[in-house]
């Protein structure tokens, strides 16, 4: 009999599997595993094995589009399955050597080679056609000298009173003996020997919130019974049997490249994966035709968590390496919003807010503030400033830099202007001869108060001017030279910290870059908010931001250079329940502005600030809707003209995706992928689409008191308000256990009995498998 293989198809290319070959160049290419005519296949295509098959030779495939692609290895179709083969029934097979790592190989990314050699036990069947896969072991965590029901090829992995791993055994030929296998494995992944209680320390301290879950239901089922079944392999391996990891979730948040030829991409607890973003690929293509998007669905079917890998799935492709959301994050490139009922233009774009203005909270005063889109949107253009202008200098502008007035020199004489040009620096006068380093306000107002004549006023503008320079600037800021009461001449970027230089006229410095200099002054009057600039030295312009300095160093382009698009680094805005606000009282006039024609391109001025405003193109906004609440078609037409709209539907089969790590049963015994579907198609005959149940309310759980829990405190009340008061319905769907004739919930027993199954799982597995 030949050698068994597994090998994994990518879902991009299905026609390998229609046509039963795989494209990897000549025979000797390490994408082949060394398979040879005569080996047996069993392929994985979307998390599931429907067909095993025999290798029959390398040869060509004529491939008009991809030539690098004619030369295959064929295969011959040798024994279809009645049933799919969900991976995670696969690798419990009884007869495959218990290999974790042939383990990873099959739920992990690998590069380089995309079939493996599965080691078979002695007593294997000699023909695979005749596998029988709805056999599988159990794996088990058992207390030391706890009974437990086995069966032939069963593991047991032992605990001691201290949750220490004293032992691996399988149980075989009605005893049970060491496995060295996954015992050796063990002893080379975890050295240490960390105890259970140890990991679960380390887990918290780690932030690893998945595995400490893990951990917690494992010590948590062995104190209540004395054993806990492992119905997810995987997470016995990554949670357990590892050990800590070397590089914790919180060390690093740094990107990470593709994995080397012939690596697998580990994971923590994080469900990042390569082959995760590729059913994310057309999400993160459908935001490159659109910059705005809504994903709606029912609830629970991961439309946030969706978010989060289309903007994974975006930077990687534009950065051709793996970045995490979690880098985009701490970039500041990610913004989160919720809207309600009461959310309101002046919350989003802007609005005038009370402030008390004095040390008693007595003197009111209004001023305008930005709301939430429009400082993403002054973040946004900073980027596109800094992608726009060829000057390392450019870099060093912030989304917090302030923007300040500073008068160069009396406006008779240009020679404190020129002396500051040429030694690219900005310059105060005051105080000469003191170097003011270390000086705090008091001290410069001080050192003012001192050297005035005594019919002079106090130096209260001057004593500010100096400590703006001194000690409110910060590198990254814009400076503005002063011109006229409504003008410019420069603008400059501030690169040093604060210096004392005697050999200057004005020797209170500060090291500049100079970014524009106009040949003609240019009137700031508009974007000052139509406010004059006044005599005063230094202060700040808050009317004035980030977007508006892009503006004026355009000014005079005569002809813009072109910038690549992945010069520019893109901004999210998450708008989540983006239904459930009233969309043209917070967007208003705007919402003609988030066009991708009009970004850029088309401004309107606020009604506040009296400011012009306009969307910059490396904005995107990706909201989320519960269509449980309210229906697309309820939405508002101005918002469904410009967005496009993706439907995110539940997904039973994210239970058998193995790099998820997350459990595909429960207490070995139900199954969530089919509970979710029966669940789901008896609503939707019911009811409606709209209102069927996301895969997210299952996922978190690991042992048969967490699905009770989610059942009757999740799912359960959830039903009862879609069918409200609709007793009989709800029987139908659920069945009649879990309601008396009143409609009152009857909370079934989870604990074991003289059956197989506890009460519990017996009503839930009828939902399913009865008729």
């Amino acid at each position: 009999m030949g050698r068994i293989f597994f090998g994994k198809f990518g879902k991009d290319k299905p026609e390998q599997i229609e046509e039963k070959f795989y494209a990897a160049g000549p025979e000797g290419n390490p994408w082949y595993g060394g398979i040879k005519p005569g080996d047996y296949v069993f392929p994985i295509f979307n998390s599931k094995i429907n067909v095993l098959w025999k290798v029959k030779g390398y040869g060509e495939k004529p491939n008009k589009i991809h030539k690098e692609d004619n030369w295959v290895v064929l295969f011959d179709e040798v024994h279809i399955f009645e049933e799919p083969v969900s991976v995670q029934k696969f690798i419990k097979y009884p007869y495959f050597e218990y290999d974790i790592n042939l383990l990873n190989k099959i739920s992990k990314a690998t590069m380089g080679c995309g079939f493996f050699e599965i080691k078979l036990s002695p007593n294997v069947p000699d023909n695979p056609t005749r596998y029988n896969f709805q056999y599988e072991r159990k794996i088990f965590i058992t207390l030391e000298n706890t009974a437990i029901d086995t069966k032939e090829n069963d593991i047991n992995i032992i605990i001691n009173r201290e949750t220490q791993i004293v032992g691996i055994k399988i149980y075989q030929n009605g005893a049970w003996h060491p496995y060295f296998p996954l015992q050796n494995l063990y002893n080379e992944k975890n050295p240490t020997k960390y105890s259970l209680n140890q990991l679960l320390k380390y887990a918290q301290e780690d932030i690893a919130p998945n595995k400490e879950k893990y951990i917690k239901s494992v010590l948590s089922e062995l104190e209540d019974k004395g054993y806990f079944i492992v119905d997810n392999p995987i997470q016995l391996y990554d949670n357990i049997l590892v050990g800590r990891r070397k590089t914790p979730r919180t060390s690093s948040v740094n990107d990470i490249s593709n994995p080397r030829e012939g690596e697998d991409l580990e994971h923590d607890d994080v469900e990042e994966h390569w082959e995760e973003l590729e059913e994310y690929k057309k999400y993160a293509d459908l935001l490159e035709f659109s910059p705005n998007l809504i994903l709606y669905g029912p609830p629970g079917t991961g439309k946030t968590y969706a978010t989060k890998k289309i903007i994974e799935c975006f930077e990687t492709k534009r950065n051709g390496k793996y970045v995490k959301f979690d880098t985009v994050l701490k970039e500041e490139r990610v913004k989160f919003v919720t809207f309600h009922q009461s959310y309101s233009y002046e919350e989003f774009i802007e609005g005038i807010r009370p402030q008390l203005s004095n040390e008693d909270n007595t003197d009111l005063k209004y001023k305008i503030e930005d709301g939430i889109l429009k400082e993403f949107v002054e973040s946004a253009s900073t980027q596109l400033l800094k992608a726009d202008i060829h000057s390392n200098d450019i870099q060093l502008i912030r989304d917090s830099s302030k923007v300040w007035k500073v008068s160069l020199g009396h406006r008779s004489s240009d020679d404190v202007y020129n002396e500051c040009k040429t030694k690219k620096v900005i310059a105060v006068g005051w105080l000469s001869n003191q170097d003011l380093t270390n000086f705090s306000y008091e001290d410069i107002f001080t050192s003012l108060n001192k050297e005035r004549s005594y019919d002079e006023p106090e130096p209260l503008q001057d004593a500010s001017s100096l400590d703006n320079l001194v000690n409110q600037m910060s590198i990254g800021d814009i400076i503005l030279v002063y011109d006229g009461p409504t003008t410019i001449r420069d603008i400059a970027i501030v690169k040093g910290d604060y210096k004392y230089n005697p050999k200057m006229i004005y020797p209170h410095t500060r090291e500049v870059a100079w970014l524009k200099e106009f040949e003609e002054p240019v009137d700031i009057f508009e974007l000052n908010g139509r406010k004059k600039l006044t005599l005063k030295t230094v202060y700040e312009l808050p009317r004035i931001s980030i977007s508006d300095i892009l503006k004026l160093v355009h000014v005079e382009d005569k002809e813009k250079q072109h910038v690549s698009s992945n010069d520019i680094k893109p901004y999210y805005l998450i708008i989540d329940e983006i239904n459930r606000g009233n969309i043209s009282k917070i967007f208003g006039e705007l919402i003609t502005l988030i066009e991708k024609d009009k970004r850029n391109n088309v401004s309107v001025t606020l009604p506040y600030s009296k400011k012009s405003f306009t969307i910059p193109e490396n904005l995107y906004i990706i909201g989320t809707m519960n269509t449980a609440d309210r229906s697309i078609a309820m939405l508002d037409t101005a918002l469904r003209r410009r967005f496009a709209f993706l439907e995110v539907e539940p997904d039973p089969t994210i239970f058998i995706k193995p790099y998820l790590n997350i459990s595909a049963r429960v207490n070995h015994s139900i199954e969530l992928d089919k509970l979710l579907d029966a669940l789901n198609k008896k609503i939707q005959k019911h009811l409606d689409r709209d209102h069927r149940i996301g895969h997210a309310y299952f996922m978190d759980i690991i042992t048969l008191e967490d699905l009770y829990k989610t059942w009757y405190y999740k799912i359960l009340p959830l039903l009862m308000e879609y069918f409200y008061q609709d007793f009989e319905t709800i029987k139908e769907i659920i069945g009649s256990k879990f309601l008396d004739e009143y409609g009152n919930i009857h909370y079934l027993s989870i604990k074991p009995n003289n059956n197989q199954y506890t009460e519990f799982e017996q009503a839930i597995m009828a939902i399913y498998t009865e008729k």
